[in-house]
């Protein structure tokens, strides 16, 4: 048995010295290989686990910009479909095997149960980013200033973070990045913080222990505040796991200001890096000061209408002196009647340009369900249109160009319907305004699935305006209802229910869950040869079989290009 004496450990950089009771200083960034010692052979272990960029602040940089480089990358994605000539006018696009098998992938749902809103691209855009921390991270660690390539990493991340989250995003304003995707990527960056923190923490801290340093060192400032910095992300990664941000969304989002900790801790104990962190802060505080503004100083420009309380728990909520810019967009919720300081998101069920909008908020959560409470009203439901409100946004940018496709499927479930009425209301908007005329007949396909019937009168008096709105128009729009609390799993032509109904709205009313592969067939047969833009917004399980029935009805003749709307914070 190896002795303790004689027992192998991680030797210390040459320059320090072990026995010193001085508190040591923040050591410079080193350059790695020049510091080996002249004595030891490079051995060919040694340069297996040669960083690629010996200076550790330069790869750090590096490594940053690469980041910067994947979104620039998303960028051209996200930004083809509005160029010139992305729709093809011919009735035949002619659409490669591979392409299309590639967008089969894409477009199919999450094949991980537990991951169940990622789907292939956000995979390997995960991978890539991993693989971009484990390159830029490799390193020999046999030196205790071999540690230092995490801190910087940490710094790096911890700026990345800062930059993607903040709602008037110029990635998504200029990049046309949506909010889902930038914001996984800041939840990658927040772990990667997290991780290269631990890491940078982890093994200087057993270096000083080995040494019998400890205590020494943590006499120095320098050292403590870097200790609070890397605390305060963990404060941060424990209030956004999953089971905090559902079922106590306050304490997620008033615990991430722990950031602030966070970001003086680690410029003070890093001593520079502020490239890393100041574009990030300052685009903070530039988005801090917008939403105040807004929310403060123009909140009564924001009045409610009407509020009216529908079956089904569901209150909406008419306004008037907002405006969205694009469909679907979201806006943070303030209703002192039931919290004066709580802000909830929730989608504006309106179209571009309009001077108003309307929010339908369904009880669900403890929140939502006091809202109804505001909705209570005479017999016919209406409450009273005193309420106050404040209105933070709205934010977010439109996923695809809806008004280029000459098809556009809406599929919702329940309350999801509220994205899909502010799509098909923009169309509508189009085409009685003539901007559709001239590029040939444009459709639009609302699916609707509810629990019960009475659940449609929600929107009834929406559908039924625009219905009337396209009647003239080059946009013809299709509404199907499925009712599924019948409990029947096929859709047949006996099944369809009668006038009877307590909904007197336009479309097709049926009983039971909709088969969507026949659906998605039978829509592929009637508009042949053309690309489609898909919507989708509702419980997962619909979901997933919209996306695995817009992959099989994609072919050489046509994609369906699916967006699905994640309520992800």
């Amino acid at each position: 048995m190896m002795s303790r004496k004689t027992s192998p450990s991680l030797p210390a950089h040459p320059s320090s010295n072990p026995s010193s009771q001085e508190p040591l200083q923040a050591p410079q960034v080193p350059l790695l290989w020049l510091n080996q010692p002249p004595t030891m052979a490079m051995t060919p272990l040694h340069y297996a686990f040669r960083p690629i960029v010996s200076d550790q602040h330069t790869a750090a940089r590096a490594y940053f910009l690469c980041v910067i480089a994947m979104l620039f990358l998303e960028s051209l994605a996200q930004l083809s479909p509005y160029l010139p000539g992305f729709i093809k006018r011919k009735r035949q696009p002619d659409h490669s095997l591979p392409r299309v098998f590639f967008h089969k992938l894409t477009t199919l749902p999450s094949a991980i149960p537990f991951l169940t809103n990622h789907t292939l691209p956000t995979l390997l855009r995960c991978l890539v980013f991993t693989a971009l921390n484990l390159l830029w991270g490799w390193n020999r660690i046999r030196y205790s200033t071999d540690y230092q390539i995490y801190g910087w990493l940490t710094i790096a991340n911890g700026g990345l973070a800062l930059l993607l989250p903040t709602r008037t995003n110029v990635f998504s304003l200029l990049a046309r990045i949506p909010a889902p995707t930038l914001l996984n990527y800041h939840r990658w960056a927040g772990i990667a913080t997290v991780v290269h923190a631990t890491l940078h923490f982890g093994l200087t801290a057993q270096q000083y222990v080995r040494t019998k340093q400890f205590d020494t060192v943590l006499q120095n400032t320098r050292i403590r505040i870097g200790v609070m910095a890397w605390a305060a992300l963990a404060v941060m990664l424990l209030s956004s796991l999953r089971v905090v941000r559902r079922r106590a969304y306050e304490v997620f989002a008033y615990l991430h200001f722990a950031f602030l900790v966070f970001l003086g801790g680690a410029l003070y104990h890093a001593t520079h890096g502020y490239e890393f962190l100041l574009p990030g802060l300052i685009l903070w505080v530039l988005d801090r000061a917008v939403r105040c503004y807004f929310c403060f100083f123009r909140r009564d420009e924001v009045k409610v209408t009407d509020v009216t309380h529908y079956a089904g728990n569901v209150t909406k909520i008419r306004l008037e002196g907002t405006k969205t810019r694009a469909a679907g967009q979201m806006a943070w919720v303030r209703i002192p009647g039931v919290s004066v300081v709580n802000w909830h998101p929730f989608t504006i069920a309106s179209a571009p340009g309009r001077r108003g909008g309307t929010l339908a908020i369904r009880g669900l959560g403890g929140y939502t369900k006091k809202v109804q409470r505001l909705g209570e009203g005479d017999k016919e439901g209406h409450g009273r249109p005193h309420m106050r409100i404040s209105l933070d946004g709205p934010y977010g940018v439109e996923a695809l160009p809806w008004a280029k496709f000459p098809v556009v499927v809406l599929i919702a479930g329940g309350i999801g319907i509220t994205p899909a009425m502010s799509i098909a209301s923009y169309l509508v908007d189009q085409g009685v305004s003539n901007k559709l005329a001239g590029v040939g007949e444009r459709h639009a396909h609302l699916l609707w699935c509810i629990r019960d019937i009475s659940h449609a009168c929600w929107f009834e008096e929406e559908l039924k305006a625009l219905a009337a709105l396209a009647l003239p128009t080059t946009l013809s729009l299709a509404i199907s209802i499925y009712v599924t609390g019948g409990g029947a799993s096929m859709v047949r032509e006996e099944d369809a229910l009668g006038a009877g109904t307590v909904y007197n709205g336009p479309g097709e009313v049926h009983r039971g869950r909709p088969d969507m592969g026949q659906w998605f067939r039978h829509l592929k047969e009637v508009r042949p040869g053309v690309d489609v833009a898909v919507n989708l917004c509702g419980p997962q399980l619909l979901v997933d079989d919209a996306r695995r029935a817009a992959a099989d009805a994609s072919g050489k003749t046509g994609l369906f290009h699916v967006q699905e709307e994640v309520f992800e914070f």
